[in-house]
């Protein structure tokens, strides 16, 4: 069976949920140190800055990276803002030479390209596979299958996704408190080394960055705070006491590590999934289901349905 087209959005404002994982054996985790973690990071803000993207969360793990980016519309974009965006993509003299020579009908492809997920994720795995072979000594494919995307609807799926995104090192038993991992975007907010990142007010209904960070943190912390399965691992009753001490008075919706938001096409209302199915039935794309799948008692609903195992 052929594999389906990575879903994207033409011609709109779009968030996605990005995942990519290593081409590495079980065991293998490439990315866990700090330097690999940190230069992927750069690499993220670098790109970031050359397309019309924001990035409102970041997770690096061993094995496997987490973003979650929001598209701008696609526009009209000047010559100067043009030239602009090409010296972050091309920054040496040979590479400005060549945008010298561009004709019209290549700066038209050039502009095409600022608003394609697919081209930025090109971009950021070809830099740092290059970088990491190099600066290890390492042959071969670095990453796995095709980086994955997840379609988000609104600005709250978008919030939801960076809770999950956040948790993944305390979901996997690497440390204690989220923002003590430092591949994620919540320690670079909380070293106030996000400022390349998406403002946390987009988001939370806050006057100042700094107190949607304390409302940030108390959703994560809160929906971080309960296992989804036997055996998972989550924030402990004790820290979460210490910060509800330190002042939390409200506690986030959703605390939960959910699968549909890694293994998911779509995420949003009914109305919107619904139109998103038939829209791929008739371009020949999706013959899975016929309804949209509800999630968190009918908060969410989404394309693919959940496979858990069920229990004695």
């Amino acid at each position: 069976m052929a594999r389906m087209g990575r879903f994207k959005v033409a011609g709109l404002e779009a968030w996605y949920l990005l995942h990519c994982r290593i081409a590495g054996y079980n065991g293998d985790y490439p990315l866990s140190d700090t330097t690999p973690t940190r230069r992927l990071t750069e690499i993220v803000e670098h790109y970031s800055k050359a397309y019309f993207c924001r990035v409102s969360a970041i997770n690096v793990m061993g094995n496997h990276y987490h973003l979650v980016v929001g598209f701008d519309a696609p526009c009209h974009v000047d010559d100067e803002a043009l030239r602009e965006r090409s010296r972050v993509l091309y920054p040496t003299k040979a590479g400005q030479d060549q945008v010298d020579g561009w004709t019209d009908e290549q700066w038209e492809r050039f502009r095409r390209r600022l608003f394609d997920v697919s081209e930025l994720m090109r971009n950021i795995q070809a830099a740092f596979a290059r970088w990491f072979n190099r600066t290890y000594g390492r042959r071969g494919r670095f990453w796995g299958d095709r980086f994955k995307s997840v379609y988000l609807e609104d600005k709250q799926a978008v919030l939801d996704c960076m809770l999950y995104v956040e948790l993944n090192p305390v979901r996997a038993g690497l440390v204690e408190r989220p923002e003590e991992w430092k591949g994620s975007s919540l320690y670079l907010r909380e070293a106030g080394q996000g400022s390349w990142l998406e403002p946390l007010t987009s988001f939370l209904d806050q006057p100042t960055e700094a107190k949607a960070l304390v409302e940030y943190r108390e959703r994560v912390y809160y929906r971080g705070s309960v296992p989804t399965k036997e055996g998972q691992v989550a924030i402990s009753p004790e820290v979460l006491e210490q910060e509800v001490a330190r002042g939390f008075e409200t506690s986030g919706v959703f605390r939960k590590r959910l699968r549909y938001f890694a293994d998911g096409l779509v995420i949003g209302t009914e109305e919107f999934i619904r139109t998103q199915l038939t829209r791929m039935r008739d371009e020949g794309r999706y013959l899975r289901r016929k309804h949209p799948i509800p999630q968190l008692g009918g908060i969410h609903l989404t394309l693919r349905e959940q496979r858990t195992t069920p229990t004695a």
